[in-house]
């Protein structure tokens, strides 16, 4: 039995990918001897039958219909008849797209996301380069001082202590630690910054709290004295605009710290807390269920309290007065947000944040932490809308993460890595797509280095570092991965110290302190150089992307714009070489982005073991190399 449809074809789906509501498509399937195909769609709780009719070309069926003039999902698969019996035909198990299986009962349908155009993300973005710094963690300023410590934290006397966390018997921290990273000492840095091309700083939270990673908010009016002051943020900023770098702040609005203004378990602040009296101002942002003791918490976690994010006060105070959080903030000359647990804030409040950051600096982004689809995220039973338009200028991308890694480990195929990021450029409105924060390191994960020597997971997470034999595997395999992720649509995030050879399992392992002359040296070299080669070059920043197929081993694709065509070539093999043949441009040369050699395409590309090549084509043979 024959019948094809793939939804990544334009000989089956045109235009590709998600589109602005209201827009028309044209759906075609293939097959021989069918009657009654019909194409069956479902958007909201509406379901529609269209008949196909038989197109110009032999054996194939179609229908052109116009998407609904609303914002969502519209899924969609098809029914036919062939040989006296009925059919149904979606997308595979996987439900990633492209050519689909023939069913008897209902299929997982295909996804069409509609959205809302209603803006392009900004160019400084879209271009950048993102660096991700953990404020406690990076550069001691020369303003560092005891002083600005409270009582029963521990600072740690050496800037290469191993961090750790004091529980008492309960699992409770007993006290936090500290190594004094502050504002100036990032300042201090800039110009290092800038040598890795970096144009956007990505701050882990910085406001007053009682922690190290400050996800605990105490007071979102106020720097951690820790870290510095309002004039060393300002200083921090100004510095940053001399050398063109944007700065993004970490948003943390689904929950305080319970050490906080407006919760205040502990009596350390002077205004009534929620904690205190039912009489608070802030009262109504929480929800008690035997008050005081117990109350909505982040994951059970009772140092952290839920806000109500509806709760008209506190939309009041996060954004919408003209004094409030996102506005105050923004005026200071930050260039964006990055909300921490996207998915346990509703929608309509993602949505008025986004209105007010937008009235304060129409160049400014708004990214979302969500792990997985954001197109298609279900959270609480509801169906986000982060891409309508009215929202998410782009989300962490951790599919990316997860997919490369995999990759890279032997874990998965290339062929699977190009269907997951093909799902992820169908579904994803192009701005979005183009937009991903591509990130191999982050603060909630093992550091990539050690993840990528295969570490012991039964060894002791805190002393714990690579053989020799496992770091220089992990040093390559790190190579190629962000090679990858400085060659692939969307903005690169560096976390701080992946490219110095930082190590380190979970958190807080993964929040040890950047090694100030203890760096290796070659990684920061090559970051260096790959930083560059993707900020001089921008067919990376916003050229198409296609995949090619190739082996399991070795992951290929072409970026391409109006004046150029780079061809990305990744052998993950330990110990086969690869080759590969592109067709499209027998006999042209390409010039080798890493090595500066010149090639020439009639011959095979041959890649050694734990090898790529950047391949920068000439379309035009009279400008040959």
């Amino acid at each position: 039995m024959n019948f094809i449809h793939n939804s990544w074809d334009l000989k089956y789906r045109a235009p590709f990918g998600a589109l602005p509501k209201g827009s028309n498509i044209t759906l075609s399937v293939y097959g021989r001897d069918l009657n009654n195909v019909q194409l069956r769609t479902l958007f909201e709780e509406s379901e529609v039958l269209y008949s196909m009719k038989p197109s110009a070309t032999s054996h194939y069926w179609e229908v052109e219909l116009q998407i609904p003039d609303a914002t969502g999902i519209l899924w969609y698969d098809f029914k036919f008849e062939t040989g006296g019996c009925s059919y149904t035909y979606g997308t595979k198990g996987n439900r990633l797209g492209g050519e689909g299986q023939i069913y008897k009962d209902i299929p997982p349908s295909y996804q069409i996301t509609i959205y809302e155009p209603k803006r392009t993300t900004p160019k400084w973005y879209k271009n950048g380069i993102m660096y991700q710094i953990f404020p406690d963690r990076f550069n001691r300023g020369s303003d560092f001082s005891l002083e600005n410590f409270p009582r029963k934290v521990l600072v740690h006397p050496k800037w290469s202590d191993s961090p750790h966390y004091f529980k008492n018997n309960s699992g409770h921290i007993e006290y936090w630690d500290f190594f004094g990273g502050t504002l100036d000492g990032i300042t201090e840095k800039l110009d290092y910054l800038k040598s890795l091309n970096v144009s956007i700083i990505y701050l882990n939270p910085i406001f007053k709290s009682k922690s190290n990673h400050r996800y605990d908010t105490g007071d979102y009016m106020t720097i951690d004295p820790i870290l510095g002051t309002m004039e060393k943020f300002k200083k921090f900023i100004a510095a940053c605009k001399e050398r063109n770098i944007h700065v993004i702040l970490d948003g943390v609005f689904n929950h305080t710290g319970d050490d906080s203004i407006y919760f205040n378990r502990y009596g350390h602040y002077p205004e009534l807390g929620a904690y205190q009296s039912t009489e608070s101002p802030y009262y109504d942002w929480y929800t008690f269920d035997h008050y005081p003791i117990k109350y909505d918490c982040w994951w059970g976690i009772d140092a952290m309290p839920n806000l109500s994010e509806m709760n008209p006060s506190f939309q009041s105070f996060i954004f919408k007065d003209d004094n409030s959080v996102v506005r105050h903030w923004t005026r200071t000359g930050i260039s964006g947000w990055r909300l921490d647990v996207a998915d346990e804030l509703p929608d309509p409040f993602i949505e008025g944040l986004k209105i007010a950051m937008l009235e304060e600096n129409p160049d400014s982004v708004l990214i979302g932490e969500v792990w997985e689809d954001a197109s298609r995220k279900v959270a609480y039973n509801q169906l986000r809308t982060y891409f309508s338009g009215f929202e998410l200028d782009a989300v962490m991308n951790y599919p990316f993460r997860e997919t490369f890694i995999a990759f890279v480990l032997g874990k998965t195929s290339a062929k699977i890595a190009v269907l997951v990021m093909m799902s992820l450029y169908e579904n994803y409105p192009r701005e979005q797509f183009m937009g991903n924060m591509n990130l191999i390191g982050s603060h909630d994960r093992c550091r990539i280095l050690t993840v990528l020597g295969e570490a012991d997971e039964y060894a002791d997470h805190e002393h714990y570092r690579l053989t020799k034999e496992q770091y220089s595997l992990a040093h390559q395999r790190l190579k190629m991965l962000s090679l990858i992720q400085m060659t692939f649509p969307g903005v690169p995030c560096i976390y701080y110290g992946d490219e110095a050879g930082v190590q380190g399992f979970e958190d807080p392992y993964n929040r040890s302190t950047y090694p100030w002359g203890k760096e290796d040296r070659d990684l920061v070299l090559w970051y260096q150089q790959i930083t560059k080669l993707r900020a001089d070059n921008p067919v990376f920043q916003h050229g198409s992307w296609k995949p090619y197929e190739a082996s399991d081993d070795l992951f290929v694709f072409e970026r391409r714009d109006e004046n150029t065509c780079c061809l990305c070539l990744f052998n993950r093999s330990l110990k086969a070489v690869h080759l590969f043949q592109y067709l499209d441009y027998e006999g042209f040369k390409g010039l080798e982005m890493i090595t500066g050699e010149t090639l020439s395409l009639k011959d095979p590309i041959i890649l050694q073991p734990l090898a790529y090549a950047i391949v920068m084509i000439t379309l035009d043979t009279s400008q040959a190399l």
